[in-house]
């Protein structure tokens, strides 16, 4: 029986051990942890004396501080207000009748046929 060909009973398909199948993947990831670990700076030295001797910070419950996300504050007021006076000035935008007299389209011809004839007039 050749070794690297070996069948397992209930695994059809499967020609190696799961062990030996795995290797490729764990020597790679080995490379990777050891990439990232090289040339770290000493711990040593990086927190100076008075971060050693300060209090350690006090713990408070989160309970509490859970409980505030529910609160409304003031931004949701003025999200409101801003979404009504939004509205209010769509509304009456909407109720506006277009400009009386020429398009602008038309008023833009006009402009450029002056513009030309104030080009070809002579000095």
């Amino acid at each position: 029986m050749n070794r690297t060909s070996v069948q397992f009973q209930g695994l059809p398909g499967a020609s190696a051990h799961p062990i030996v199948a795995g290797m490729p993947r764990a020597l790679l990831l080995l490379l990777l942890l050891g990439a990232c670990a090289a040339e770290l700076p000493p711990i040593e030295g990086t927190i100076s004396q008075a971060a050693r001797a300060a209090p350690e910070p006090q713990l408070i419950p989160v309970g509490p501080i859970l409980a505030q996300r529910d609160v409304p504050v003031r931004a949701r007021a003025a999200e409101l207000e801003l979404d009504a006076r939004a509205a209010g000035l769509r509304r009456e935008a909407g109720a506006l009748s277009p400009p009386a007299g020429p398009s602008l389209e038309a008023e833009g011809e006009a402009l450029r046929r002056r513009a030309e004839e104030l080009r070809n007039a002579p000095l």
